[in-house]
């Protein structure tokens, strides 16, 4: 996070272009998420600094801290892609639909809190802080501002799309006529693929999602002795149609 803010502070200054450190955001904001992943199963709000227990990458003027993101993830391991799930919203439906409720998922996620939820004091504060900066950000660069949220918003979507539908829906027998399946599947790629996958977010982390029904079964598992768990230890994962 701290990268993403110094790339940020850059083209603010000057130094050099959003485009120029665009690549630097994408990389560091899927690294980030995954590392705070991990996290989220260990460690409880108070247990994290403060700048993550804030999450404040200035997404959005309406998002969530870690205390409510964990709580979300929390609750969708315990009912993955089934009714209750907090966020079966960017699981459910056809690829185009879940590809938009991502690309909006951080105002929608939000929404839903509040509207369940309430609005506790510690929301309330850590809220109005991310929003006040998000808006000084605005008022003092407001084209860098733009094409930071723009590549960081982008890499928000479509990270939370494959996180969410693809790991999560299946579609058996066709993608014209098939049935949707729903359940915690993992991410098989070709093998060229999956190389820079690993290369690009390191393979303890790519294992979050390459592994991602061995996650489920274990979710305290340090995602770099996921792989081949469960060929060694089987565990059955409810798929439903």
């Amino acid at each position: 996070m701290s990268t993403i803010w110094g790339a940020l502070g850059l083209a603010m200054l000057g130094v050099a272009s959003v485009g120029v450190l665009a690549p630097v955001i994408v990389v560091c904001y899927l690294r980030g998420a995954l590392l705070t992943h991990e996290l989220m199963h260990v460690r409880r709000p108070e247990q994290v600094a403060w700048p993550l227990r804030m999450m404040m990458l200035l997404e959005t003027p309406l998002g969530l801290g870690y205390r409510e993101h964990q709580d979300i993830h929390l609750r969708h391991h315990r009912c993955a892609a089934k009714p209750g799930d907090p966020e079966l919203f960017q699981i459910r439906g056809g690829s185009a639909r879940a590809l938009a409720a991502a690309m909006l998922g951080p105002e929608l996620a939000a929404l839903r809190w509040v509207s369940e939820r309430g609005v506790s004091p510690s929301l309330r504060r850590e809220a109005t802080v991310r929003l006040l900066v998000m808006l000084a950000l605005v008022l003092a660069g407001p084209s860098t501002f733009l094409a930071y949220w723009v590549v960081l918003r982008l890499t928000v979507g479509v990270s939370s799309f494959a996180f969410h539908h693809l790991l999560h829906y299946r579609r058996v027998g066709g993608w014209g006529a098939g049935q949707a399946v729903y359940g915690t599947f993992p991410l098989r790629l070709p093998r060229p693929l999956d190389a820079a996958l690993r290369l690009l977010l390191s393979a303890p982390l790519a294992a979050v999602l390459c592994e991602h029904d061995a996650h489920h079964a274990w979710s305290q598992v340090k995602a770099e002795r996921l792989r081949g768990l469960l060929a060694e230890f089987p565990v059955e994962l409810e798929v439903r149609a």
